[in-house]
């Protein structure tokens, strides 16, 4: 009888925690339907909060054999030598995979002081920042570590850009530049645009837990390639540009011999929206030269198709 009874409690005690337990949730933060009004330029004073998930967030920091380097909660991090130059609070622009321009309002702390802390900022190559749910982004040194920027016009032009820093935000709210409007949330990967077409929110990681640090040199993005093959074609005939990693990079290209650069003409803006992934028509001999980008390797070399109507 006495082993009924204790099985009976040990029942309802599981049932209750999976009451408690949080939903199931996605690596990739939900899209507003509309991006805010981009003319707050105030910055408030950050809120105040308990801290409520202190104990339940924990961050490991891992080689990519999984040995752990070291792991902390957001009340661990505060108590860090280099406490005073983790915080960092800001307005962060970013446009998503639709391609619908957006912001984020983030509290958090600098990814490079927690590098430095670490120990590890000087020998990381390649970092990958993974969900509770498997989602992970990888980004390399430079990704991670070269200047970044809130742009307020993001979608358009640089015009009063502010340079900011990649943080692991506690604190944050998408579809507004508000930080009156930030909540306590999810651990999340937040960071800067290069420049305000750059398409950064498919690399936001929601619901942090491991950080992954690489020392070994960063791979590089294979080159793109067309179809129909560069050569002969019938005037007026399209070209596709393809990549075996299409969903995962971007792909820039030029038509006037210049070598492409992260600002020229991107051949498909949109996972979701295939249509706007449009083919080059060709009506004259025309030289389309492609640049393969893509967060977590290097830039591909340029590719060279020469095509010749006829």
């Amino acid at each position: 009888m006495l082993i009924i009874k204790r099985l009976f409690i040990l029942i309802i005690c599981i049932l209750a925690l999976a009451a408690c337990s949080s939903p199931d949730h996605t690596g990739q933060p939900s899209a507003p339907t509309n991006p805010p009004d981009s003319s707050t330029s105030s910055e408030p004073s950050i809120p105040s909060y308990q801290g409520e998930f202190d104990d339940i967030w924990r961050i490991r920091l891992l080689n990519p054999s999984g040995q752990e380097y070291v792991s902390f909660t957001e009340a661990e991090l505060n108590q860090s030598p280099l406490a005073q130059q983790l915080p960092f609070a800001h307005a962060f622009s970013t446009i998503n995979n639709w391609p619908t321009s957006r912001f984020y309002a983030a509290d958090g702390y600098s990814i490079e002081g927690i590098l430095t802390a670490a120990g590890l900022l000087e020998t990381v190559q390649t970092i990958t920042f993974r969900a509770e749910d498997g989602y992970e982004v990888s980004l390399t040194r430079e990704q991670l570590l070269d200047s970044q920027y809130y742009f307020p016009n993001v979608g358009e032009n640089d015009a009063g850009a502010i340079q900011v820093t990649p943080i692991i935000a506690y604190r944050w709210r998408d579809g507004t530049n508000d930080m009156n409007e930030i909540r306590e949330d999810r651990p999340t990967l937040i960071f800067g645009q290069r420049n305000p077409f750059e398409h950064t929110n498919p690399a936001f990681v929601v619901g942090l837990t491991e950080i992954i640090i690489d020392e070994n040199p960063s791979e590089t993005w294979v080159a793109a390639s067309t179809f129909p093959l560069a050569g002969p074609i019938a005037e007026g005939e399209t070209v596709k540009l393809q990549h075996p990693s299409y969903g995962l990079v971007k792909l820039h290209y030029t038509l006037d011999g210049s070598d492409p650069t992260p600002l020229s003409p991107m051949y498909n803006p949109s996972t979701y929206q295939p249509e706007l992934n449009r083919p080059i028509p060709i009506t004259e001999p025309t030289t389309i030269k492609v640049l393969v980008i893509g967060f977590g390797k290097n830039n591909s070399e340029i590719a060279t198709f020469e095509f010749f109507p006829n």
